[in-house]
């Protein structure tokens, strides 16, 4: 900058010559130059006094953001938050998910069929096998004979006067004064006594027995309300038996005899009967239609004879 204004001085001194000028004015002139370059020269000065990066200028262009952090090391500006997925769009035809998206459709779900309703004993045929029937016998001193019918069938059977549950059992015996009920017909006792006690020298044999049977079974049981030295619990069992099988069993006194006619037939000594709560163990009261049923007392549940 100070060659610059050499030249201009030594311009504007060799025009003064030429036009003639004063040497008066040629000093005013020198004088006003010498000035601007005295003045040039201080803010030179003052412009190599600043700080490096400091012009003093504004920069009107780029005006700084007081709230925005000049400094280089700054911290970083945090993240920005993670955008969530986009959900499935249901109008979307290409969404695989789509319920309406005819490539990929839901298979709908099979209908349950209703089931059928259970027929009940009454409805059911006659021919219809609805369990098995076995006369058993014990025998201890003069020994025991009695009827047991297992149910196959999943619905209530009714036997004499009690109502047999859905593939229940049911045993049926008479007796005479070694019950404390007193004589005649009884239900469940058998059973009871011998899954509390066990038996001795038992037999069995069996035959299937159908809805016609129960029903022909049923009416024997409840024709009988007694007991004799003849018509004892042998003839009972005996008697019930013959009802409905076709393997005949000579009604004789003693049940040892029974034994020996039921082994002939293909009976077998593993008498195995469901266990009874005391509270299902009866005593028949009354006969024919007239007939019922009452629980025992406990005394009546004793081993059998």
């Amino acid at each position: 900058m100070k060659n610059g204004i050499l030249k201009i001085i030594s311009t504007v001194l060799m025009l003064c010559m030429v036009l003639g000028v004063t040497a008066t004015a040629q000093e005013t002139v020198a004088e006003e130059i010498k000035s601007a370059c005295e003045s040039t020269q201080t803010q030179d000065q003052n412009s190599t006094d600043k700080p490096d990066g400091e012009s003093g200028e504004t920069n009107t262009d780029n005006p700084i953001n007081p709230e925005e952090p000049t400094d280089p090391d700054s911290p970083d500006t945090p993240d920005e938050p993670d955008v969530p997925d986009t959900p499935d769009n249901p109008d979307d035809p290409d969404d695989p998910d789509d319920p309406d998206d005819p490539d990929n459709p839901d298979e709908p779900d099979e209908p349950e069929e209703p089931e059928e309703p259970k027929p009940t004993f009454d409805e059911l045929p006659g021919d219809y096998v609805v369990g098995r029937m076995y006369i058993c016998t014990q025998i201890t001193f003069l020994g025991h004979s009695w009827i047991y019918i297992e149910s196959t069938f999943d619905g209530e059977i009714p036997v004499g006067c009690y109502t047999m549950k859905p593939f229940g059992s049911i045993s049926v015996g008479t007796f005479l004064f070694s019950r404390r009920d007193g004589m005649g017909v009884y239900y469940n006792v058998e059973r009871y006594s011998a899954n509390e006690y066990g038996l001795k020298g038992q037999s069995w044999l069996g035959t299937d027995i159908t809805k016609d049977d129960i029903e022909k079974v049923s009416k024997e049981i409840k024709g009988w309300n007694y007991w004799d030295p003849y018509f004892n619990c042998t003839f009972f069992a005996a008697k019930v038996w013959n009802s409905v099988s076709d393997k005949f069993i000579m009604p004789l006194m003693f049940p040892v005899f029974i034994k020996a006619q039921t082994q002939s037939k293909g009976g077998n000594k593993n008498v195995i009967m469901q266990d009874v709560e005391p509270e299902e163990c009866y005593k028949q009261k009354g006969s024919g239609d007239k007939a019922y049923i009452v629980q025992v007392k406990e005394s009546s549940l004793s081993r059998l004879g």
